[in-house]
């Protein structure tokens, strides 16, 4: 057997190889930063989106294009710092991108005032916080309800689910498994964190908001608890229709959603990203 043959055939089958690879990581990055073709219409859509905090040697945020579909159930991942909660941030509206545009139900809401995107996010976005950030001196209740009193389409489409609030709060609490009379007038003091992880989770999904993000909701459960919240969650959103962004370090949650999506992926490479500003 000729060996200069043989290395030849060698070389090609290495260079296929490789090539190949690279076909498939390319494939993974189109995947991750536009949803199926099979999904409907874009919910979310960023464009060319630039966020940089006071100071940073290099944008927090350098995004050329995401999509996000409605009814989908997308899982974010990316390191402590990467700008994750930025994103979040300028996905919600509560931050506006210094360049491009961040489109949510078709309206362009880097482009809104600030009183304007507030009143966006009271009525399209329902947000469960890292911290849940309950409301110490209302009872569960009484914490479910809140939106309801700053977002009159929320309150509509509460009303129209449970006939009252009330009703529609303790309807989600109760298939949040927090449906005992002496947890609901309870202050939320006074719950276990995986209480607090239920309350907050119904206040995020009262109203039917289009669009729902979780920031680490689950950082603070153990296994059990953690897939039980995950179960209950999809459920809600898929009943009303909610599209989920889900910000999580556990890879192991990735199979239960549609599509996840690593922010180093989705962002344009910059030689000082280890630099960059804390999200």
């Amino acid at each position: 057997m000729n060996c200069g043959s043989a290395w030849a055939r060698d070389g090609h089958r290495e260079k296929r190889k490789e090539e190949r690879e690279k076909v498939i990581e390319q494939l993974r990055r189109t995947l991750s930063t536009h949803p199926s073709p099979l999904m409907p219409s874009p919910l979310v859509q960023l464009s060319n989106v630039r966020f940089s905090w006071p100071g940073a040697v290099s944008p927090t945020i350098d995004i050329a294009s995401l999509a996000v579909s409605t009814g989908e159930r997308v899982f974010l991942r990316g390191p402590s710092g990467s700008g994750k909660s930025t994103l979040l941030s300028l996905l919600a509206g509560v931050l506006a991108p210094q360049s491009g545009t961040v489109t949510v139900l078709g309206t362009d809401i880097g482009a809104l005032g600030g009183a304007a995107r507030d009143r966006f996010r009271a009525d399209h976005i329902g947000f469960i916080f890292q911290m849940f950030n309950l409301i110490p001196y209302l009872s569960v209740v009484e914490n479910v309800c809140l939106p309801c009193g700053f977002s009159a389409g929320r309150r509509a489409r509460a009303l129209q689910s449970g006939g009252t609030v009330e009703k529609e709060a303790v309807r989600l609490l109760s298939h949040l498994d927090m449906a005992g009379e002496g947890l609901l007038r309870r202050p939320v003091t006074e719950l276990s964190v995986g209480q607090q992880q239920r309350v907050a989770a119904a206040r995020a999904l009262i109203g039917a908001p289009q669009l729902l993000i979780a920031d680490e909701p689950t950082s603070s459960l153990d296994a059990d608890r953690r897939n039980a919240f995950l179960e209950l969650l999809f459920k809600e959103c898929a009943s009303a229709g909610i599209t989920l962004v889900f910000v999580s370090h556990d890879a192991s949650l990735e199979p239960q959603f549609d599509r996840a999506i690593f922010l180093a992926d989705i962002s344009r490479p910059s030689p000082d990203a280890p630099h960059r500003a804390a999200a």
